[in-house]
């Protein structure tokens, strides 16, 4: 007979008075106890997620993570391309050769335009905007255990398009690339994770840049991948953080009872 899951049978039995007197302690003492060892640094509420925090993680991914390209066992440099200052970058790239050119392949990632949410479909946030409850974290207050009640509103959701782009000279680092971007979108889509959350990324479309010739003669082929990322912003000055309600207090006095013995009546 297969056993239960998630059954112990290892349990430990903690004599009290051998391990110290913190454990004799018990009710409304014990909890304070419990309560004041509680890490304050704790964080529970979301992080702030920016565009930037989306262009990071997608860039992460070209570099070092599901997009990376390996030739001859080594990974092809990436670099995120802002306001397409190519000529500035590339007098500081470090993988320049001897005739400070950057020499191929390497891949270069680039924000292309944002465009209104799909994340959620084709739903808007909530207006005014209301707060929903997130999470509730026991704190003591003046004796008693409340709640510290954790608020945030839905967060905007925007989607980011970027621009992949591979520049090589062999056909068959393009090949390679190719097949690496659509076996990894077999599913429809891709994930990254922004500050904790999966966020899908799509793709849009390939397709097969003029092929570049330099001074040289050589030739250089350009594959470009539009991927479109299903992001979100939210802002943590928007949170909110309220106390739950407190127990009341009674107070009543308790009337003693009559003392024995012969009344004054009784000893006349």
């Amino acid at each position: 007979m297969a056993l239960p899951k998630k059954k112990k049978f290892d349990m430990e039995i903690i004599n009290p008075i051998s391990v110290g007197e913190e454990y004799l302690k018990y009710g409304m003492d014990r909890i304070e106890e419990l309560m004041l060892k509680t890490d304050t640094k704790t964080n529970f509420l979301p992080k702030n997620v920016e565009f930037e925090d989306a262009d990071l993680e997608l860039f992460k991914d070209v570099k070092e993570g599901q997009f990376k390209l390996i030739v001859e066992g080594e990974t092809v440099p990436a670099f995120y391309l802002e306001n397409e200052r190519w000529g500035e970058f590339s007098k500081t790239w470090k993988f320049m050769d001897e005739d400070k050119n950057v020499p191929t392949p390497y891949i270069t990632v680039r924000r292309t335009g944002k465009a209104d949410g799909t994340r959620m479909g084709t739903k808007w946030r909530i207006p005014q905007p209301r707060h929903f409850s997130y999470l509730d974290v026991p704190i003591m207050d003046d004796g008693q255990v409340i709640n510290l009640r954790y608020k945030i509103p839905q967060p905007v959701n925007v989607d980011l398009l970027y621009e992949v782009r591979l520049f090589t000279k062999y056909r068959v680092d393009f090949n390679a690339y190719d097949e690496q971007v659509f076996r990894t979108f077999a599913s429809r889509q891709h994930y990254i994770w922004l500050k904790g959350a999966p966020v899908p990324v799509h793709l849009e479309s390939t397709d097969e840049a003029n092929t570049i010739e330099n001074i040289d003669g050589d030739r250089f082929y350009v594959g470009v991948y539009n991927m479109r990322v299903l992001s979100f912003i939210q802002n943590e000055k928007e949170f909110e953080i309220v106390k739950t309600s407190r127990m009341p207090k009674f107070k009543y006095d308790v009337a003693s009872p009559p003392r024995r013995g012969k009344t004054a009546t009784e000893t006349r």
